[in-house]
C-alpha cells in the first residue's frame, strides 16, 4: 500500500508542478514588411576600342593605335542596366576639343542573361589629325571609364 501511496503522491506532484508552471509570454509577431532584395547595381564591365566589330557587336581587333582614315569602334559591355539607361561616348582630341559626343539607349540584353553590348563608332572620311585621343564612357550621367588612343601616319 505504501508503494501505491508513494506512486500517487509522486504523480500528484508532477501534475501539480506542470499545471502551476508559469507560461512564457508569447513573442510578438513582427509585421514589418520584408523588402525585396535590391537589384544588383548597373555596371560597365568592359570598354573595348578597336578597328572592327564582330556580329555580336564586340570589338574583334582591339588596338590603341589607328591610321588617319580608320573608323574608331567602341563596344561598351554593361550589366544589370534598366531599360531606360543611357550611354554616352565622348571622343576628344589631345587639345581637349570634343571630336564627337553620342548618346544612345543601352542595347537590350540577350535573353540568356543581363549583359548588353552597345556599339559606338566615329569616322572622318577626310582623315583624322595625327595625335592623341581619348574616349570617355558615361552611364546615366556617371563616368564609367575611358580609353586613350592615338592616330599615327
Amino acid at each position: 500500500m505504501r508503494s501505491h501511496t508513494a506512486l500517487a503522491l509522486s504523480l500528484f506532484v508532477v501534475v501539480a508542478g506542470t499545471a502551476c508552471k508559469k507560461k512564457e509570454p508569447a513573442l510578438p509577431i513582427d509585421t514589418t514588411p520584408v523588402a525585396a532584395p535590391a537589384p544588383p547595381p548597373a555596371t560597365v564591365s568592359t570598354i573595348e576600342l578597336g578597328k572592327k566589330l564582330g556580329p555580336n557587336k564586340r570589338v574583334t581587333d582591339t588596338t590603341s593605335v589607328f591610321g588617319r582614315r580608320d573608323t574608331f569602334y567602341l563596344a561598351v559591355v554593361t550589366e544589370n542596366t534598366a531599360p531606360s539607361a543611357t550611354l554616352v561616348a565622348k571622343w576628344s582630341f589631345q587639345t581637349g576639343q570634343t571630336v564627337d559626343s553620342t548618346s544612345q539607349a543601352v542595347a537590350a540584353p540577350d535573353s540568356a542573361n543581363t549583359v548588353s553590348v552597345t556599339e559606338f563608332h566615329v569616322a572622318k572620311p577626310s582623315g583624322w589629325p595625327v595625335g592623341k585621343y581619348k574616349v570617355e564612357v558615361w552611364l546615366d550621367g556617371v563616368s564609367k571609364g575611358s580609353r586613350d588612343f592615338e592616330v599615327k601616319r
